[in-house]
């Protein structure tokens, strides 16, 4: 199935290139509510979105919704986390990075790096002449998290071995390690999570290795 046969929301999210990972994933979850009361073609609008999307780990998580026993509740479930733990992680990150001081780095592309941003004093982020000076943290997002790697934009691989670097995201984002395998493209590099200072997930600061614990609790 081709993107021009999936329904109008559908294919619009296929087809945005600016909205970033989240962004794309709240506009499949509104289109996929359309369908819910006709599981045969919610199943079949379903099943050409990850391979449609192969960078985002959000496109698991709503496949199982969508082709489990009740795929209204757990769709609108998902809807209503991903707000939620969006504000959550976008306020943390924010409070987190006012706390540290002095500059901001970011790998672009995050809709959640974005929202933070929006949060710090001006001229703080990606500001020039700021190399060498202290502190400099690093902000990142991520399109997939597994027990040991990040997904994210090229360049995240760069800042995180320069400078501290956190990532804000949410569960969504979580994947094992198989299915991390099966995903990416040309824009993505994969890092090592313990590359990174911290991850903040779902509005909690943990370390990688706790956020890796949590990828790999997943089946």
């Amino acid at each position: 199935m081709n993107a021009p046969t999936l329904s109008p929301l559908l294919a619009a999210a296929v087809q945005d290139r600016t909205s970033g990972a989240t962004g794309v994933a709240r506009q499949v979850l509104d289109g996929l509510a359309e369908l819910v009361d006709d599981p045969a073609a919610l199943r079949a609008m379903v099943a050409p979105l990850p391979g449609l999307l192969p960078g985002y780990a959000s496109m698991w998580h709503i496949a199982r919704a969508a082709n489990g026993p009740d795929p209204r509740t757990a769709l609108h479930a998902i809807r209503e986390q991903l707000d939620r733990d969006v504000e959550r992680s976008v306020a943390l990150a924010t409070r987190v990075l006012r706390q540290r001081g002095g500059w901001v780095r970011t790998a672009p592309s995050s809709a959640l790096v974005k929202a933070t941003v929006a949060g710090l004093p001006a001229g703080t982020v990606d500001a020039p002449g700021t190399e060498g000076l202290e502190p400099v943290t690093g902000l990142a997002g991520a399109d997939a998290i597994s027990p040991t790697r990040v997904l994210n934009i090229r360049g995240t691989l760069e800042l995180a071995r320069t400078v501290p670097t956190i990532v804000v995201t949410t569960s969504l984002k979580l994947v094992p390690e198989d299915v991390f395998e099966g995903l990416g493209s040309p824009l993505f590099e994969r890092i090592p999570l313990d590359a990174f200072w911290a991850v903040i997930l779902d509005g909690e600061l943990l370390t990688p290795a706790e956020a890796g614990h949590r990828a790999a609790r997943l089946t």
